[in-house]
């Protein structure tokens, strides 16, 4: 695992308990929806991996992957799936690896300064995942805290050039959240 020493100890620590408990659980399952759209093959990103269960769902699929994260525990249960593991505090510092990347995918970790980068990682046909909370949610659930939570459409003006595939937003399976998989043309 590749460390960058600009992770916070508290930060750290908070996702390394979460990420101690529990398997790491199935995909969702609007990605198997949609799989003809997305890559059997090549390079995945796990950006705010958690405990795997996207880097894990992309491992299946055949591809080889690079989880992101702020947690070494977390980190650890990715690399176990067969992950190549970054450990950094996306929120200190957004860079995410260098090259480039045939699926990418963020699920329930909102900074709007990611979205460039995660456009720039796609190698061209590549597919961007994504599922965040929308603030909507306040209306039912005080957690997430807005700012963690996009505003509704916000996903769709992230993506930049990309083709929307699909986009899906309401309430779903409890939540607010805006789903959304778009592709690099070319």
């Amino acid at each position: 695992m590749k460390h960058d020493g600009r992770v916070s100890d508290a930060d750290r620590a908070k996702w390394d308990r979460l990420h101690s408990e529990g398997a790491p659980g199935a995909a969702p399952a609007w990605l198997d929806d949609l799989d003809a759209e997305l890559p059997r093959s090549g390079r995945g990103l796990d950006v705010a991996a958690g405990r795997g269960r996207l880097s894990g769902w992309m491992i299946a699929r055949g591809l080889e992957v690079t989880a992101v994260d702020i947690s070494p525990v977390g980190l650890a249960r990715c690399a176990a799936l067969g992950a190549v593991t970054v450990a950094r505090d996306l929120e200190r510092d957004p860079r995410l690896p260098d090259g480039s990347f045939d699926l990418v995918t963020c699920f329930h970790y909102e900074q709007a300064a990611l979205w460039p980068e995660m456009v720039r990682a796609l190698a061209p046909g590549g597919a961007l995942a994504a599922e965040i909370t929308t603030t909507l949610n306040l209306e039912r659930h005080e957690r997430p805290s807005r700012r963690f939570l996009v505003e509704p459409n916000a996903l769709l003006s992230r993506v930049g050039s990309l083709r929307v595939v699909a986009y899906r937003e309401g309430w779903l399976e409890g939540r607010n959240v805006a789903r959304i998989l778009a592709k690099k043309i070319g």
